[in-house]
């Protein structure tokens, strides 16, 4: 039993680390559109888009550290070297 609940929790975190990644990847790109749009503007204009930059780079690493740890605990569960792979270009949005 404690097998099948630790196998659907991990099952939901790498979930949510896939499903998180597609915002993270659009937020950073629309804040580099910004910025190119508006190299001109004021520095407080540039220090928030640096802000949402900033924020974007730290939950994707954030969300790298859970999928690592997903991974390496499903590895070590089922003793295998074989685990999920949450790290892929196709999963990967936001790097």
């Amino acid at each position: 039993m404690r097998q099948l609940v630790l196998t659907e929790s991990e099952e939901v975190l790498a979930n949510l680390v896939h499903d998180l990644r597609q915002p993270l990847g659009t937020i950073d790109y629309s804040a580099c559109c910004l910025q190119l749009l508006l190299a001109e503007a004021g520095t407080a204009v540039q220090q928030q888009l640096c802000v949402i930059t900033q924020q974007v780079e730290r939950a994707a690493r954030l969300l790298e550290e859970v999928a690592a740890r997903v991974t390496r605990a499903a590895a070590q569960r089922d003793g295998s070297t074989e685990s999920l792979d949450l790290t892929n270009s196709e999963t990967a949005a936001v790097t």
